[in-house]
């Protein structure tokens, strides 16, 4: 198999004796780490950090009301950001609260509305939630 999967990790290969493949629960974690590290690194870059908070005082900022291409723009970039930092926060050793990890979890399959108001509340509320994570993540740092 070139360029796949399994070839990117060289601790992963299929073990197949007489055409059956390894099925056990330690074979399946691996190929789906591989499987993630694979997707994040085919995926865009993430936003360097200036524009990252430039985009969140765009949103939460006391600015004009944001427009729906603005949302059209703002929303699918902070979701890229925010699915990634929440990632980063759900690790034992993040330092950020259960609780606040739990709050956010409902963006993460939570539909993109179609109108503007709600649009514009959802946008808010995605980067409300990002921001509450990353003043989490980032309390300890020198």
């Amino acid at each position: 198999m070139t360029n796949g999967v399994l070839e990117f990790n060289a601790g992963i290969a299929p073990s197949h004796q007489a055409g059956a493949y390894q099925t056990d629960a330690e074979a399946k974690a691996r190929v789906l780490a591989a499987l993630r590290i694979r997707l994040y690194l085919d995926s865009p870059e993430v936003p360097v950090v200036d524009a990252l908070f430039e985009d969140l005082d765009r949103v939460l900022g006391e600015g004009d009301e944001l427009t729906a291409p603005e949302i059209a723009d703002l929303t699918p970039r902070l979701h890229l950001v925010f699915r990634r930092v929440r990632l980063a926060a759900g690790q034992p050793s993040s330092g950020v609260l259960p609780t606040t990890l739990a709050a956010s979890r409902h963006l993460l399959v939570e539909r993109f509305p179609q109108e503007l108001v709600p649009a514009r509340g959802h946008v808010r509320r995605l980067a409300l939630a990002l921001s509450d994570l990353l003043d989490e993540l980032l309390e300890d740092m020198p």
